[in-house]
């Protein structure tokens, strides 16, 4: 069960109607579509079978029919009469012959309107009278031509499109055949069997055919070769029905095949129909399903993304869902969990910022500015009264970085202000240390009226004196300021060239607690002032040098 309790809400609802409610149903249909199509199938071959019968039963009549009709013409003694005299060739042959054998040789075509030619072939010598009576000569070298004494040959022409009854004149005293010849198609119409799809049927002699009618779509059709390899294989996918002709005086047999897949051709209407509703009434209960399923997910899903949200310290969300379920309830109870959050970490904040105005305020409030600055301007013009020009200098530099240092007590000031704070820290430094060092300053001219915090360049400066410059022996220290825009922060960069460190002791640096304003103080005034995005960077190389970077957000000074 590790695999079902692992997968999503949604994905288990539909697991579970597929295994309970959409398997059985299938399982159902098939069932019932195949004893359906079993009970169907076999309508349809009793069906087959009845109308095949029937059809031949039909054929084999009509046969009989005109065997009938060839009895009443061979056997009339009339007709016998007339064409043992026609060697009396005068006027009133003729006249019986017009009005006595012609009319009754008429009413068999009337009669029977498949019927195309009748004739009667005399073996002695005669003048033809039209079609009806022909000498004997014409057909002599045909192969039904030959017939014994009161024999009748039922032949099939497939090549003329003909079926021929070809029997003797036993009342003609020199003999002679009566040959009757019928369209193939229209006498065999009636094996065209109705409505029962694709099927094929044939008139055979033993293995050759005589009669071959292939009715519905290719795909279901049969030749002859193909019906005699079925009924010797006795292949169970097919229906084989043969019936014998009793009046051909030959062999003749109809045979019928067709494919018990056609069988239910009929009735696809019928199953297209049943799996139509089966499938609607699946698809309306699925759709219900993944309706709930993507409802419950969803609000699910909305609630963890919530909560990951504020997992990643985003608090300012707000989750709506007013319905009064169960899912309404958790979320209720999270967001008044989020609220309280929120409020008790910005008291906290607040708490945190207040300290630090307060410390700022009190350390500005241990200086006396207007005492300071008219003790450094008095030092500065009795320097000047004995000539001591580095004493003015150190006095005005000094005068100028408490002035900018304590910035008439507010907490932010022009970038180009907190440059000179830094300048006028690091030429006290230089005039200190002797010049020992170099201060090179690079800063991009349009970034000088944003905002930032005072006194954030000043303890870098410093520390990199320090921990940088004071620890060299083998070279002239450098000191390198630049700042520039990068998209929507400003990045200002403190560089030296001391012994640096390893990279893992530089971010070990912001991680611990100093007293005052250090490097640590001035990252986390930053991430007080504008997010804990913001802050410090510290790369540093050992035998080379340290680069502490300073990213804050690009502020226009109000």
């Amino acid at each position: 069960m590790g695999f079902f309790d692992n997968l999503q809400m949604s994905k288990k609802l539909i697991f579970i109607y597929l295994l309970t409610g959409l398997l059985p149903i299938c399982i159902v249909c098939i069932m019932f579509f195949s004893q359906m199509t079993d009970v169907l199938q076999q309508r349809e071959i009793n069906n087959l079978a009845v109308t095949f019968e029937r059809e031949a039963e039909s054929l084999d009549t009509e046969l009989r029919l005109r065997t009938r009709m060839s009895d009443y013409i061979a056997f009339n003694r009339t007709v016998g009469i007339i064409l043992d005299d026609m060697d009396q060739n005068n006027f009133d042959m003729y006249q019986r012959l017009v009005k006595e054998f012609d009319p009754m040789m008429d009413s068999v075509k009337y009669f029977y309107t498949d019927i195309t030619q009748v004739s009667i072939y005399m073996k002695r010598d005669i003048i033809s009278h039209g079609n009806y009576l022909l000498p004997y000569a014409d057909i002599a070298e045909e192969p039904w031509a030959e017939l014994e004494n009161d024999g009748i040959k039922w032949y099939a022409d497939q090549e003329n499109r003909k079926i021929l009854l070809i029997r003797s004149m036993p009342l003609m005293d020199e003999g002679g055949l009566l040959y009757v010849s019928m369209d193939y198609d229209r006498l065999l119409r009636k094996l065209k069997l109705a409505n029962v799809g694709s099927y094929s049927v044939f008139i055979y002699e033993g293995d050759t055919p005589i009669y071959e009618y292939m009715a519905g779509t290719s795909g279901g059709q049969i030749g002859f070769a193909q019906f005699q390899e079925i009924k010797e294989e006795q292949e169970d996918s097919f229906v084989v029905l043969e019936h014998p002709l009793a009046q051909t005086q030959y062999q003749w047999t109809i045979g019928c095949v067709m494919s018990k897949d056609q069988m239910t051709s009929p009735l696809d209407t019928l199953l297209k129909q049943i799996l139509l509703i089966w499938g609607l009434c699946v698809a309306l209960s699925l759709g219900a399903l993944l309706y709930l399923a993507k409802n419950i997910s969803v609000r699910v899903k909305y609630l963890d993304n919530c909560m990951k949200t504020v997992e990643s310290g985003n608090l300012d969300i707000q989750i709506s869902d007013t319905r009064k379920d169960e899912i309404g309830d958790l979320a209720r109870g999270f967001q008044h969990m989020v609220t309280e959050l929120r409020r008790l970490i910005r008291e906290v904040y607040e708490s945190q910022i207040a300290q630090k105005k307060y410390e700022m305020t009190a350390l500005r409030a241990q200086i006396n500015p207007h005492f300071l600055y008219n003790s450094l301007s008095l030092i500065n013009w009795k320097a000047l009264e004995i000539g001591a020009e580095d004493i003015s200098k150190a006095t005005l530099e000094l005068s100028r970085y408490y002035r900018t240092s304590l910035n008439k007590g507010k907490n932010v000031m022009p970038i180009r202000e907190e440059l000179d704070n830094v300048k006028a820290y690091l030429e006290i430094q230089e005039m200190f240390h002797d010049y020992s060092f170099d201060v090179e300053i690079a800063v991009a001219p349009d970034i000088m009226e944003y905002e930032t915090l005072n006194l954030v360049l000043q303890p870098l400066a410093e520390n990199a004196i320090h921990h940088g410059i004071d620890q060299l022996r083998d070279r002239k220290g450098v000191i390198t300021i630049t700042g520039s825009k990068e998209g929507q922060e400003i990045v200002l960069k403190v560089t030296d060239n001391g012994n640096g460190m390893s990279q893992e002791k530089a971010e070990s640096i912001l991680q611990n607690t100093s007293p005052g304003y250090g490097v640590k103080n001035v990252h986390s005034r930053i991430q007080l002032q504008y997010g804990e995005s913001y802050g410090l960077i510290i790369n540093s190389v050992e035998g080379t040098g340290t680069e502490i970077q300073v990213h804050f957000p690009v502020v226009e000074q109000s």
